[in-house]
Order: structure tokens, then sequence, then C-alpha cells
């Protein structure tokens, strides 16, 4: 019975391809997909280290007592073996390829209450132009590459390159990613990833700005523009162009955090002819004014290199605005109103 139970250990060790490493100090045997190569982590400098090895080294990351360095290999689960015996190397593990665990979303909420699956089997908004007006846009994220980029203009530097500048140059990227984030089987998808990109940053708040920049979101022919941020203080010359615009142009508002009522007047918010967004939160702004309120909770995007969970009136506006533009894709032959109207319909009865 002993020899037959050890045949079969034998057996189902030839069929198993799983590795094993040392990792934080403990052993893990998982299918690892091992490359030809090692890294190390050692406090000594790339040339004490080639001096050591007498091999070539590859420094990838600077710390703060120590650095990462990259060794190549033909047997890099050995050789990785041998060098972390070494008291100079901290520890030394194959460079190794796993299957990430891709697991951001829109929200799961967001995907099945709004049926988006269904809807992107037909569209992913296609031809709808969708300008957001915030501050700079990182479209070198992995998420972002590859967006139909209309337009792109700085209003605070009066050129034709939105990318961030400043430290504070964040907002706009999470705004951009609920919307824009391509179906590319990794990190997020955003809810209308194939409409045309209008990116315009702005982060003075100059009155002239904004109105510049409403301007330019229109000569460049959205059909809708997202602002996830409100003013202090309304003033008629925004005012004024934000009602002209939109007549046949929709403009998506943060109904703002404060857990106050819009007031008539006091915020763009507040203006009739925008599309105001809340949130069913209860830091929500609320009042006659607002359109739309619906979830917003903690929603994944894009975020400098990475994602990070977004929430407020600043996501849900995007919602909306993606929402939107799928609806405009799908029904070319109704008015904006029609369609407003439509989707107030299908978001209440949800």
């Amino acid at each position: 019975m002993k020899v037959i139970f050890l045949s079969l250990l034998i057996s189902l060790s030839l069929f198993s391809n799983e590795t094993c490493i040392k990792n934080f100090n403990k052993t893990v045997c998982k299918n690892f997909d091992i490359l030809e190569s090692v890294i190390i982590k050692s406090p000594l400098s790339k040339n004490e280290l080639i001096k050591k090895l007498n091999k070539p080294i590859q420094q990838i990351a600077f710390l703060e007592t120590s650095n990462l360095y990259l060794i190549d290999s033909t047997d890099a689960l050995n050789y990785s073996k041998e060098l972390a015996k070494k008291e100079y190397i901290i520890y030394a593990q194959p460079n190794i390829s796993q299957q990430r665990d891709n697991n951001f979303q829109i929200s799961q909420d967001i995907t099945k209450k709004y049926n988006l699956e269904m809807i992107w089997k037909s569209t992913q908004g296609e031809g709808v132009n969708i300008a957001i007006i915030d501050d700079g846009f990182n479209l070198e994220h992995k998420d972002l590459k590859g967006v139909n980029v209309l337009f792109s203009y700085d209003a605070d530097n009066k050129n034709l390159n939105a990318n961030p500048k400043l430290k504070i140059d964040s907002h706009g990227t999470q705004v951009a990613g609920i919307i824009f984030a391509q179906h590319n089987a990794i990190g997020i998808d955003g809810i209308a990833a194939q409409a045309n990109f209008i990116a315009i940053r702005q982060t003075t708040n100059t009155t002239s700005d904004t109105i510049v920049s409403f301007t330019v979101a229109k000569k460049a022919g959205a059909d809708i523009i997202n602002c996830s941020w409100n003013s202090p203080l309304l003033l008629e010359p925004v005012y004024d162009v934000i009602k002209h615009i939109a007549k046949d142009t929709a403009i998506v508002f943060a109904a703002g955090n404060s857990h106050t009522e819009i007031m008539p007047y006091s915020v763009e918010a507040s203006i009739p002819e925008v599309i105001t967004v809340g949130a069913t939160q209860k830091y929500s702004n609320y009042g006659d004014m607002v359109d739309f309120k619906i979830p917003s909770g903690a929603i994944s995007t894009t975020a400098d290199g990475s994602y990070k969970n977004f929430g407020g009136t600043s996501a849900t506006a995007p919602v909306i605005s993606g929402l939107l533009a799928l609806k405009i894709a799908q029904n070319r032959d109704k008015s904006l109103q029609e369609i407003v109207q439509n989707l107030k319909k299908e978001i209440d009865g949800n």
C-alpha cells in the first residue's frame, strides 16, 4: 500500500508545473512563468556587485538603503538560490511573469444597473464628441492610450496640450477614466470608450478662461461637455455662455458634495439649462436643480499610472455623461431633450 501511495505522489509531481520560490522569507509554490533573469536586493553599488559576481548587472530600482538589480541567467531558479546564500545579497528571486488579476471595474453595480454589457454590443459611443473641462489628462496611462482625441487645449497656458503640468493635475485623469478607459482587457472599461475626446485643461478658474474653455469645447464640436466642478460663485458672463451653448449641447455639471440645497443662480450647477448630477449619498447637494441622483460610492478609475477609487458627484457626473453618449449614439434621430428625458425615465425606473 505504501509503495502504491509513493508511486502516486511521484506520478503527480511529474505532471505538476508548480515552481517554489522564496517570497517574504516564505516558500511559495505556484505555476510561475520563470524568465531568464534574477532579481536581487543588495546594499552594494552596481559596480561593487559586478566585481563580486563578474557578470553584467542592470539596476532597476533605487531604494533607501539598498537597490534592486536584474541579472541574466539561463537557469534563473537555481541561480537565485545560489545568490541568496551570499552575505551581501538580502534576497534573490527568479524574475517571474504572473497573470494579473485585473478586477478593476467601473462598478459591477453600474454595469448591471444600466445594462452596459448589452449596450456595448451595439455601441461604445462611436461618433459622439465628449469634452471634459478639468485639470490635466494623463493620456499616457495604459488604459487611456488609444483614446480618440479629437482636440486638446490648455486654457491656462493657451496652447494645444492638455497634459498634466502641476501636481494638482490628477482630477481630470480620474474623470476621463470613467468615460474613456479602453476596453483592452486590462484595468477598467470606460462607459463610452470609443467616443471622441475633447480634452480641455483649466486649473485657474479665471472667468475669461472659463468662457474660452466652453467656447473651445463648442467650436471643437462637443455633443457633451462634462464639468465635475463648480465655482464658489456663478458669474453672469459664465452663465450666459453656458446657457447659450446648452441649447444644443449637453452640459453636465456635478451637483457638489456639501449636503446643501442648490439655490438659483448660485453655482454653475444651478443653471436650469445644464444637466446637474448628484449622488444618492447624504453628502450630495440637492434640490429642484438636480436632474439625476445615482449611487457614487467608490468607483474605480484611472489615476496617475495606476487606478484608485473615486467618489462624490465628481464621479457621478461622468457616469451620466458616458450614458448620454451611448444613448446619443443609439438615437441619432432623437433630439437631445428626448434623449435626456428617456435616460431619466430609465434611471428612475431602476
